[in-house]
């Protein structure tokens, strides 16, 4: 609970965050009117700002006001003529945004209450540097790039825009604003018509003609009806003259930004498991070709599949097949990193874009989240059945620049198919040296502990088999019989049923060859040797593994 002076100083902070926005407005008309009244209303706002920061030991703020306030008095030039004096003035007040935010920020998280928020990333930075067991996303209203010749105009429309919680890049160079556009780091442009070396209305054109779509404003200090109507012809978005009133600037933006995120949202994602759209994904796919064909960064595509995912459709109906395909995509979101990208194919199909990722650690990716999703049981709506769903993958490298996105999904796709004809739930995949399409012994691993259970796949994987890690012999048996392990390593003693149950059901499910089999445990066969003897296991080591010894007795039974 915060005491009352705690309350009251958030209650001032939000009522000199209202001030400052309405000297903010100030500051625009005084760039187009300066006239003495509107600099003695802003000499009077950081007077009043400077003893509200004294009374409650707002200490920097107080400072900032001050140093603002004898800048505004020993500047008795014309700030409409001298664009240097008005500039430094702008970015004092851009300073002194900040230092609201992050007052702001503290004064909130003290009082347990950040929904109602809005602040920039390096604010929220300072949020977390209060607590650092506080989670908060330090996303942004939305990202703003403004391209203008006049300094005097980006100061000012940054500074509003910040102020708001806009993340906002300014420039008065056409080439780089181009550059910043073509990377896809903004959300929308706002766009003086008048320029020295482009008209606005040229450089949206040459937009057009690199097919960068993006919501855009106009700004300009005609009143030529002509210009408006070009602009609207050409696909602009809006029109704002010059001076504009900062609360007018905001809204045109808002307005701009929500509606490109409800277009972006409905374009990128799956509507059913929130997976990024196929659409989406040639985009991405050409971002990191671009990137691969500048920088030779490797990068992998995997194709997955649902194994009898018809089945499961067919059986326990279309509703129940939703919840497998979205709990499929939750799990890949949980693990994969912020930047890797899973999508939907179609139906059951979906792909997985992995920057900066070769095909062997891809295949490593892959497998740990399929190993996961397979132990993950589902309730069934027909008689409560608990049911296992897994699937298979095909991976593919990105490494030559003539590839195109036919060709890797192609190449994917026959990996996909090679996974699929060694009996589903693994992956395969491809580079130019390393093919596992080709056959390859499996090892099943059943271990409830995971450490050993790890120690042992990390150490098998680097021989180049295939391997499959599962904690319960229920599991064991679920895969079974898609996996068809060549060796089985199983521990006698599990969590549900004991490792020589697990064996008899094996042998009795098993129609041709038998599997060989590694028994492992912490103590000795003892009185269950005579029916351990007569399921047929092929080598017995006892805990503490030694993986040396482990890995003799796997080459001499392969």
């Amino acid at each position: 609970m915060m005491n009352n002076n705690e309350q009251s100083k958030l209650a001032v902070l939000n009522q000199i965050k209202n001030q400052l926005n309405q000297a903010l407005q100030d500051l625009v008309v005084l760039s187009i009117e300066p006239k003495s009244s509107r600099r003695q209303l802003m000499l009077a706002f950081f007077a009043e700002i400077k003893g509200l920061a004294l009374q409650y030991n707002f200490r920097e703020l107080g400072y900032l006001c001050m140093k603002n306030e004898e800048f505004l008095k020993q500047t008795d030039i014309n700030l409409a003529v001298d664009h240097t004096a008005f500039i430094k003035l702008a970015q004092r007040f851009g300073e002194l945004t900040l230092c609201v935010e992050n007052l702001l920020a503290v004064a909130t998280r003290q009082e347990g209450s950040l929904e109602n928020l809005v602040c920039n990333p390096h604010t929220r930075e300072v949020i977390k540097l209060t607590d650092h067991n506080y989670e908060i996303s330090s996303q942004v209203l939305g990202r703003v790039l403004v391209l203008d010749d006049e300094m005097l105009v980006l100061n000012i429309i940054e500074s509003v825009l910040r102020n708001r919680g806009y993340d906002v890049r300014i420039t008065n160079n056409s080439s780089q604003a181009m550059e910043i556009l073509r990377a896809h780091e903004v959300d929308i442009l706002i766009l003086d018509l008048i320029m020295p070396d482009k008209s606005g209305i040229e450089f949206y054109r040459e937009l057009k003609q690199n097919k960068i779509v993006i919501p855009t404003i106009i700004l300009t200090a005609s009143t030529n009806k002509e210009d408006h109507i070009l602009a609207l012809q050409e696909g602009i978005d809006d029109f704002l003259r010059k001076p504009f009133e900062a609360d007018v600037l905001v809204a045109n933006v808002e307005k701009l930004i929500k509606k490109e995120k409800k277009h972006k949202n409905a374009y990128m994602r799956d509507p059913l498991t929130s997976a990024y759209s196929r659409c989406y994904f040639a985009e991405r796919f050409a971002q990191e070709k671009a990137k691969f064909q500048r920088d030779g960064i490797v990068f992998s595509v995997v194709f997955i599949d649902l194994d009898h995912f018809k089945e499961i459709n067919d059986t326990y109906g279309h509703l129940f097949g939703d919840i497998v395909l979205k709990s499929f995509v939750d799990e890949f979101k949980k693990s994969l990193r912020p930047y890797d990208q899973i999508s939907r194919y179609g139906g059951d199909e979906f792909l997985l874009l992995l920057p900066e990722t070769d095909a062997v650690e891809a295949y490593r990716v892959v497998e740990r989240i399929r190993q996961k999703f397979q132990r993950k049981a589902f309730n069934t709506p027909v008689n409560l059945r608990r049911i296992y769903v897994t699937f298979s993958a095909g991976i593919t490298e990105y490494n030559s620049s003539d590839k195109t996105l036919e060709d890797v999904l192609e190449n994917a796709d026959c990996q996909l198919y090679r996974a699929k004809e060694r009996g589903r739930a693994c992956t395969s995949f491809l580079t130019d040296t390393i093919d596992t399409g080709t056959e390859k012994y499996r090892i099943l691993i059943c271990d409830d502990s995971s450490t050993v259970s790890q120690l042992i796949d990390s150490r098998l994987s680097r021989l180049g088999l295939e391997t499959q890690v599962v904690a319960t012999g229920k599991e064991a048996l679920t895969i079974f019989p898609d996996f068809h392990p060549h060796l089985l390593i199983l521990d006698i003693i599990l969590p549900d049923i004991s490792g020589e149950i697990v064996l008899k059901k094996i042998r009795e499910i098993e129609t041709e060859n038998q599997v060989k089999v590694i028994l492992i445990s912490v103590k000795s066969l003892g009185e269950k040797k005579p029916l351990l003897n007569e399921l047929s296991y092929d080598d017995f080591i006892k805990k503490p593994i030694s993986l040396e010894q482990l890995e003799q007795s796997v080459k001499r039974l392969l």
